[in-house]
């Protein structure tokens, strides 16, 4: 059982609410720029699939997770305010804390596929990019299971030998699932990074260059908030306050989609900034990136007048660029 006194329900409440309502926002603006078209509210033609997929997967997910802390929190708080005594949870699985955690995780994991998937395209759909995220991936969903495994079965450890706060949740897994994906963001945010970095080093329009840094600018922000708060979510499960992990762990979750959701705004409000001033051509492809390829090279070719848009999937061509 975690530490935190009755009043502090509220705060951790209030916290959730607040990433929560953040969160919304931007997923009913990242919907607007996946459903409809740049130039108004007609609907796409020809939309992003697995993108909308995913984000409304995440949405899924993230609501679910903090409807059940709501209501674990909500039903402690009545049980103190009308003095009842606590149950005897003596050999019972305690599956909304079990769900909760889950939850949690798969939200990020989702994220990491998103993440994966990108580097992919953008590398031109070569394998071997996708080792190392894929081994930490799968540790990840590894860690998951055991804290499920871990929950139902009410194991105990030596706390003489634990470094980790376990008042909270299975803090000797969890950790270690938030290092693996804290570990698979860096190493895919790196790639991403220096993919566009080169190809502006490369690329000899003004107007290419000034798309790829804000491209880098867009990776760079979300990057930012996601890592910010992962690290002091990752952190906090070394100390033993246990008002921090809750209020950590409120933070993180929408946290997680609101760095997904902002990174498809981004790209699709700077879209439709370019088709309004008649700097851009009108594209109605689909994927990650319009970042292209040609057939006999390895190297990044940014079609002219084309935005790089890294919410949509690379085009294959073979083409003068």
């Amino acid at each position: 059982m975690d530490n935190v006194p009755p009043e502090k329900e509220i705060v951790i409440a209030f916290t959730g609410a607040l990433s929560y309502g953040i969160y919304l926002l931007t997923l009913c603006y990242c919907l607007r720029w996946l459903l409809f078209s740049d130039e108004g509210w007609t609907a796409r033609r020809r939309r992003n699939w697995p993108m909308i997929a995913i984000t409304l997967s995440t949405f899924t997910l993230v609501t679910a997770y903090l409807a059940l802390l709501l209501y674990k929190n909500t039903k402690t708080l009545h049980d103190i305010i009308n003095h009842i005594p606590p149950s005897n949870t003596e050999g019972r699985v305690p599956w909304t804390s079990t769900v909760i955690c889950v939850l949690a995780n798969m939200s990020a994991l989702l994220a990491d596929i998103a993440l994966m998937y990108r580097v992919w395209v953008v590398y031109g759909k070569r394998k071997r990019v996708l080792i190392f995220p894929s081994i930490m991936w799968i540790t990840g969903l590894v860690c998951t299971v055991l804290q499920g495994y871990w929950q139902i079965v009410h194991s105990n450890v030596n706390e003489k030998w634990n470094i980790v706060n376990m008042s909270i949740g299975p803090g000797m897994i969890l950790t270690p699932f938030w290092a693996t994906t804290l570990l698979l963001n860096l190493y895919c945010m790196s790639l991403l990074m220096y993919r566009i970095w080169s190809a502006a080093k490369k690329s000899h329009g003004l107007a290419n260059v000034r798309t790829l840094q804000f491209t880098m600018r867009i990776l760079a922000e979300s990057g930012f908030l996601y890592f910010s708060t992962t690290i002091a979510h990752f952190i906090v499960w070394f100390t033993p306050n246990d008002l921090a992990i809750r209020i950590a762990s409120e933070i993180n979750i929408p946290t997680i989609g609101i760095a997904f959701n902002l990174i498809l705004i981004r790209v699709g409000y700077n879209r439709a900034r370019e088709h309004a001033s008649g700097a851009v051509e009108d594209y109605t492809g689909r994927g990650v990136s319009v970042m292209r390829y040609a057939n006999n090279t390895d190297e990044i070719s940014v079609c002219p007048k084309i935005i790089i848009d890294i919410s949509q999937e690379t085009s294959m061509v073979s083409e003068d660029v």
